[in-house]
């Protein structure tokens, strides 16, 4: 069956080479920079000249990392690469709460339409990020698979978006916090003594601190227990952790996890150096496919 659209996805969506290779799926590269160095590529595979071990040792050693959304000229190459071969396009993007990405992503959308006219690309906000962004892109490959339309991919994906659920904790908010990038209030971010958060992608595409754990292995087990209670089927899912190079929390994690439910298969990762940067080493996450999120609604 011929392919008729292409998927891609940016530098928050994690799917490492082999998993764009296997679901056919290709990425829109953000910018990111260290220090005082010249920004380059968001690689999801640590090739634009740092490795995953110099990325999280800077970020240890206190240096700022700047990112930066899509660049138009990148968009502008990848989808009209795609309509040249007569391909439409689907671009799963980041939340639109966290990154502008996507705005940038249907303006460039729109001149390249009236340039190919008959050809459809379609920017569809996520709502999410990491493997709540790459799940729904993996779920469309499948779907194209299958012969369906990019229309009947859009449609699934906008109906069931928001079961995509995210738990995370992290060691420290002050990452997310500088980045602005997590809804929380003056009084969650001013008691945190000995205290983490659990953060969830909410109904609006926000990381919502939405409740606080005592200690960090508790924090680890009301993950395991929120994803267990809000996965659908799991028998029949994968579940994904990941990870802000601490292998070690993930695989406690991974552990706990089998303890209460058997996942049909169980993925483990690290983020790529967008997510990395914005939450900080010693950040771990939990991705289930169920209940729709209704928090934030």
């Amino acid at each position: 069956m011929a392919k008729l659209f292409n998927i891609f996805i940016d530098s928050t969506g994690e799917l490492n080479k082999a998993q764009r290779e296997k679901y056919d799926i290709d990425y829109c590269p953000m910018g990111v920079s260290i220090g005082d160095g010249e920004e380059v590529p968001a690689s999801l595979d640590y090739d634009a000249g740092y490795s995953l071990e110099d990325f999280y040792n800077a970020l240890r050693e206190g240096k700022r990392i700047y990112t930066s959304q899509v660049k138009d000229r990148v968009f502008e190459e990848k989808f009209e690469a795609s309509l040249k071969e007569g391909l439409d396009v689907l671009y799963v993007a980041c939340s639109s709460a966290l990154s502008a990405s996507v705005k940038a992503a249907e303006k460039v959308a729109a001149g390249l339409m009236e340039k190919y006219p008959g050809r459809k690309i379609v920017c569809f906000d996520s709502l999410n990020a990491c493997y709540g962004q790459a799940s729904q892109a993996i779920k469309a490959s499948e779907m194209r698979k299958e012969g369906k339309t990019l229309d009947e991919v859009v449609a699934w994906l906008t109906e069931n978006r928001l079961r995509f659920n995210q738990f995370c904790t992290v060691a420290t908010l002050n990452y997310l916090k500088a980045a602005g990038r997590v809804k929380a209030s003056a009084a969650f971010f001013g008691n945190l003594m000995g205290v983490k958060p659990i953060i969830i992608s909410d109904a609006k595409g926000n990381n919502n601190a939405f409740k606080k754990v005592k200690g960090r292995k508790n924090s680890l087990l009301e993950i395991v227990n929120l994803a267990k209670e809000a996965a659908i089927d799991i028998e029949h899912q994968t579940v994904y952790i990941l990870h802000a190079d601490d292998p070690e929390t993930a695989d406690i994690v991974k552990e706990e996890l089998l303890k209460v439910c058997k996942p049909g298969d169980i993925y483990v990762g690290t983020f790529g150096p967008i997510i990395g940067a914005t939450t900080g080493p010693g950040t771990v996450v939990i991705y289930v496919y169920g209940k729709e999120v209704t928090i934030g609604a």
